[in-house]
């Protein structure tokens, strides 16, 4: 590459990458001006704690349904003899991908109501436990792994769970790891589905009840969203440092 090209290139980089980072910069600067005094006199201080709760609730058993649904039917898509099926189901995949989720909340809705689970954090659960994207990114990673692996293991008499046991979850771990924390980190950042389906506020989300939070003490609130965020901060350090060590 032409240095000048190079040089210009890093810099509009840097650019980029500072315009990104600025705001969470600021907002880390400014806890530093928060009395703690205010924090733990906080009328809301309770409902923050059980909406941390919620939220952990939310992610790690939203993340532990959706992947033990999206491996198995990505690797069962992966293992599909016929091209114009795997087409079919990975069409499939892309539509509801594409879907626009505003679209399913009123039939998501009306299932919850019938089945009796609004306004319940496992209602908010199922309807967030297929997750096409999920799917499609296993798939891919199934799709990268030698068929002579499967051929000669079937030769030797594996049966389909041995060959998803020992050859295919091993080799997609990276994936997972990947897949775990885009999950958490939608998780931990839905809004539109719990301003839909919950009512109480002992069930709210900590997205909830930081859209709530009064704008007046902005010290306050800065220091609750830096709380927010420092739990996905730790879990993305630690998945890109098992990534590496992988």
């Amino acid at each position: 590459m032409n240095p000048r090209k190079e040089a210009a290139y890093r810099m509009l980089s840097l650019i980029a990458a500072v315009i990104f980072v600025l705001p969470c910069i600021v907002l880390v600067f400014s806890i530093f001006n928060m009395h703690l005094d205010n924090l733990w006199q906080l009328d809301s201080l309770a409902e923050f704690v059980c909406a941390y709760k919620n939220t952990l609730l939310l992610a790690g058993a939203g993340v532990l349904i959706q992947i033990v649904i999206a491996l198995p039917a990505s690797y069962a898509i992966a293992r599909i003899p016929s091209p114009r099926a795997q087409t079919f189901f990975l069409l499939t995949c892309v539509f509801c991908l594409l879907l626009p989720q505003q679209a399913l909340m009123l039939p998501q809705y009306l299932v919850l109501m019938n089945i009796g689970w609004l306004n319940s954090l496992k209602g908010l659960l199922i309807m967030t436990a297929f997750q096409p994207w999920m799917i499609l990114l296993f798939w891919f990673a199934a799709k990268r792994i030698d068929s002579s692996l499967f051929d000669s293991a079937i030769c030797d008499g594996a049966s389909n769970w041995v060959l998803f046991r020992k050859i295919y979850a091993p080799i997609v771990r990276p994936y997972v790891m990947i897949a775990v924390f885009l999950s958490v980190a939608e998780s931990w950042n839905l809004l539109e589905q719990p301003m839909t389906f919950l009512q109480s506020k002992e069930k709210y989300p900590l997205s909830m009840v930081l859209m709530q939070l009064s704008t007046d003490n902005a010290e306050l609130k800065n220091i609750l969203c830096f709380l927010f965020v420092v739990p996905l901060m730790i879990l993305f350090g630690t998945m890109v440092k098992k990534i590496i060590d992988a």
